[in-house]
């Protein structure tokens, strides 16, 4: 029975528990209005620093005087309560005191960007029902405004007494961003929490210095100057001509000593890309790194852990509408950094988050579905809406009408919702609607790529954009070539684009519908497969029956990817050679290897033209989208039938070889499923006693061979923290002559992001890895270009070693082919010449029974 669809009764128990648990965050909301609460912070420390600039440093009191002589020069002009007035500044400490005085005066702030042409600044005015602006002396000079538009320049006013600011509901607009007909609104009660929640969870002060990156009129602008005011922390800014130089952010930081980054990932990535080109690190001073709007990758998660120290607490937040407040927050662990991508964590106080599936049913754990808000949230998006809330869709249990979002997520089970699309970034394919969201992910984590963005073009096709690392001399099909490696068929974009920079909104994200715009026509898509047509519903079926025989299920979808039903590569090698055996297809294994699902096992032989098949699931893309990383020859020759070696000799008669089968060869396995438990520090021992150095009557010897006898190759092993026991989490060198476990880095890890999405979850699990690294230095003067021949063949027999050793230990190893080199040389320190030619990853095998996996193992003598 599926549960998709279905309310909390027919969840499992600790899958209710858990998502009742995630929405039970609640606190405090600040009395009154952001003004108000800014005031109050101003009663009790008038002389801590509010706003530091170029040649000046206002207090919290300085600050409110100022806003407040604002406030009275609109209250002259007739504004009233509730009334909307334009704010028009450059970036600065001008904008905080031309939002908290319009906000002084009871009316709501409408900042406008003083960039914009006349036309469309006029517009925004008119649809705004806008009367009064607020503005700079030097813009009212040069700017041009609507007849009858009363105008306060803000340098000139004086300061004034503090008024009582009317009464007002905290769910009336804070702020109004303009954004189509109505405008973007932010309720006092919204910033009020965000703040809220934020300077509780962070600790956030008047010891806090928040960098101001962001145009007032921006819904970042706005979170930004907010975060600063409600909290007690000083807002820095540097000359508005620098507001995206990151070269002047680095001065800026170490200068005024910023504790508190506060941007999209965009930004961050181009300060961490200026921080590299110095040679430098982070200043030690800073501390919490806020970011969201925008897909935040694993692979810029890794840079940023390189240059900054371990203490730094990192959050990835977002908003339940796009200019909105933020309204979920995920502290990231050390696992979630090594994600692919970060999640976007779990609700804000007064806050709640729920995936519904398209029935509006809720989606159990892992089940991707739209995401929903509710709470505070959706109660404020109802009070400012006059129509269409009552076609929100509804909670199925509690009947709460819900916010829906253009986000695509799961829950995961720590109680965090992970994001795998977003309705702006999707490819209709034979119907369907397929997210971008992983190609994006693989592009960015590409080796010499610095930063990427998918877009699509019509929905009919997708273009890539990438900025390289310096130094680094790629080509769009290069990088196309390496992708087609990493994603499915149907999300390959039809060309990668190489540019110096990205188009940017004001507030720091990547345009993309400029790049969407200035990618002109796109050619049809790389790969499309041809749709099912009705006459080929029989063998679809047929293909379908064989799959669920062959890997003992009892249902299998078309589209599904086998990887994830528990499918090895082996049984999909067999599971090929049925097919051809039974349906007389001819199979392309290492496409079905790659992508594994029956869709693309016969959609080669599927009529073109046709309707895809009906599908009682919502299964997502049909083919795995990562990297199944093997050995295309050997998997193929391990065919039941070894039809792919030398049939003409299989009716020649022979001489047999007579005996048994060796017993070890039905020990020996991969294993890509881990037990929670730890491993022994003596299991791992005796497993890499297999690669020590021993002495036999006066000779060094070793259990594998090596070319010249000059074993280049050296074992590293990457430790998870509590997985294996009395031996600390990190990186370690097997010294093979003292038989030693050397700390190479201690408390770090090679990033998860190094390795192919396919084998995300087998490492996760795992208590170890093990990478078989050439030290080419060792072995190049002897063999020249034949050197990494040899490396390669020492790895497969060292390889084939640690298989052996682990079936007879009770561990089991899964070994990996690839992985992003470029992020070995930190944890692993590297040397210029050093090679990667091989992976394993190690644990306790969980082959079911108890989770620790000790009940299941089998015993076998220790080496």
């Amino acid at each position: 029975m599926s549960m998709v669809g279905e309310g909390f009764s027919v969840l499992p128990a600790e899958q209710r528990t858990l998502l009742l648990r995630m929405n039970e965050v609640t606190g405090p909301i600040p009395p009154g209005t952001v003004d108000q609460a800014v005031a109050a912070l101003a009663a009790e420390r008038g002389d801590a620093l509010a706003v530091l600039g170029p040649g000046h440093r206002h207090t919290r009191a300085a600050l409110l005087a100022a806003a407040d002589g604002v406030a009275a020069a609109l209250g002259r002009q007739a504004v009233r309560a509730g009334d909307r007035v334009a704010l028009c500044v450059e970036p600065g400490a001008d904008q905080l005191t031309g939002l908290l005085g319009i906000l002084r005066a009871g009316a709501v702030p409408v900042p406008v960007d003083p960039g914009r042409p006349q036309i469309s600044r006029w517009r925004q005015l008119d649809r705004g029902g806008i009367s009064a602006c607020v503005s700079q002396s030097w813009l009212l000079d040069r700017l041009s405004w609507p007849e009858g538009t009363a105008t306060t320049a803000l340098d000139r006013v004086p300061v004034a007494a503090p008024a009582d600011p009317p009464p007002r509901d905290q769910r009336d607009p804070a702020v109004v961003l303009p954004d189509g007909d109505t405008g973007v609104a932010m309720s006092h009660r919204e910033l009020l929490n965000m703040t809220a929640d934020l300077g509780d969870r962070f600790g956030l002060g008047p010891d806090d210095r928040i960098l101001a990156l962001a145009p007032i009129a921006s819904g970042q602008g706005i979170r930004e100057s907010c975060l600063g005011l409600l909290t007690g922390a000083a807002l820095v800014f540097g000359e508005d001509i620098d507001l995206r130089e990151p070269a002047a952010w680095v001065d800026l930081l170490a200068r005024e000593r910023v504790t508190v980054w506060n941007s999209t990932p965009t930004l961050l990535e181009l300060l961490l890309t200026e921080v590299e080109r110095r040679g430098g690190r982070l200043p030690g001073t800073l501390r919490l790194v806020l970011l969201g709007g925008e897909l935040l990758t694993g692979a810029l998660l890794g840079r940023l852990r390189r240059l900054s120290g371990p203490e730094l607490v990192v959050a990835n937040l977002s908003a339940a509408e796009e200019h909105g407040a933020w309204v979920t927050c995920c502290q990231l662990t050390d696992t979630e950094r090594e994600m692919a991508a970060a999640p976007i964590g779990g609700p804000m106080r007064n806050q709640r988050l729920h995936v519904l599936a398209e029935n509006g049913g809720i989606c159990p754990l892992w089940v991707t579905g739209q995401v929903h808000h509710g709470g505070l949230a959706a109660d404020c998006a109802r009070h400012r809406s006059a129509t269409g809330t009552d076609r929100w869709p509804a909670h199925p249990e509690s009947g709460e009408r819900l916010l829906p979002t253009a986000l695509f997520g799961r829950v995961l089970p720590s109680g965090t919702v992970e994001t795998v699309g977003h309705a702006a970034a999707q490819l209709v394919v034979h119907g369907r609607r397929l997210h971008l969201h992983d190609t994006e992910v693989a592009l960015a984590s590409t080796d010499g790529v610095r930063a990427a963005a998918v877009v699509t073009v019509a929905d009919e096709s997708a273009l890539g954009f990438v900025r390289l690392a310096p130094g680094t001399r790629r080509t769009g099909q290069d990088l196309l070539d390496q992708l087609r490696r990493k994603v499915s068929p149907y999300l390959l974009p039809s060309r990668i684009e190489i540019l110096d920079t990205f188009p940017f909104t004001p507030d720091g994200r990547v345009d993309r519908d400029r790049l969407a715009a200035t990618g002109g026509a796109a050619p049809a898509p790389v790969a499309d497969r041809p749709p099912v047509a009705a006459d080929d519903q029989a063998l679809l079926a047929s293909a379908t029956e064989i799959a669920c025989r062959v890997l003992a299920v009892d249902e299998i979808d078309p589209e599904m990817n086998l990887i994830d039903l528990g499918a090895t590569s082996v049984e999909l090698v067999r599971l090929a050679t049925v097919i051809e055996e039974e349906l007389g297809l001819d199979v392309a294994v290492e496409e079905l290897l790659r992508f594994p699902s029956i869709a693309v096992l016969v959609g080669p032989h599927l009529t073109p033209d046709a309707e895809p098949p009906a599908s009682g699931t919502d299964a997502g893309p049909p083919a795995n989208e990562g990297e199944l990383l093997v050995d295309i020859v050997a998997r193929q020759a391990f065919k039941d039938t070894h039809r792919g070696i030398r049939q003409e000799y299989d009716k020649v008669a022979g001489t047999a070889l007579g005996g048994v089968v060796d017993p070890r060869v039905a020990g020996r396995r991969s294993h890509r499923r881990f037990a929670s438990g730890p491993v022994a520090f003596g299991e791992l021992a005796a497993l890499l006693g297999a690669v020590r150095r021993s002495q036999h009557e006066g000779e060094a010897r070793f259990w594998y061979p090596s070319a010249g006898s000059a074993y280049p190759l050296g074992v590293y092993v990457d430790v998870a923290p509590g997985r294996v026991t009395d031996l600390d989490a990190g990186t370690y060198y097997l010294h093979p002559a003292r038989a030693e476990l050397v700390p190479v880095h201690t408390g770090h890890h090679v990033p998860a992001v190094a390795h192919a999405e396919i084998n995300q979850s087998a490492l996760r699990q795992s208590a170890f890895v093990l990478y078989l690294i050439s030290r080419m230095d060792a072995i190049t003067p002897l063999y020249g270009e034949l050197a990494w021949d040899f490396s390669v063949f020492e790895a497969g027999a060292m390889t084939q070693l640690l298989m052996m050793v682990a079936a007879e230990t009770g561990l089991g190893l899964c070994p990996i082919g690839t992985v992003d080199t470029d992020a070995l040389r930190e944890p692993l320190r590297l040397r210029p010449n050093d090679r990667f030619v091989h992976a394993l990853l190690g644990g306790i095998p969980d082959v079911g029974g108890d989770r620790s996996g000790r009940t299941a193992r089998r015993e076998g003598p220790r080496t």
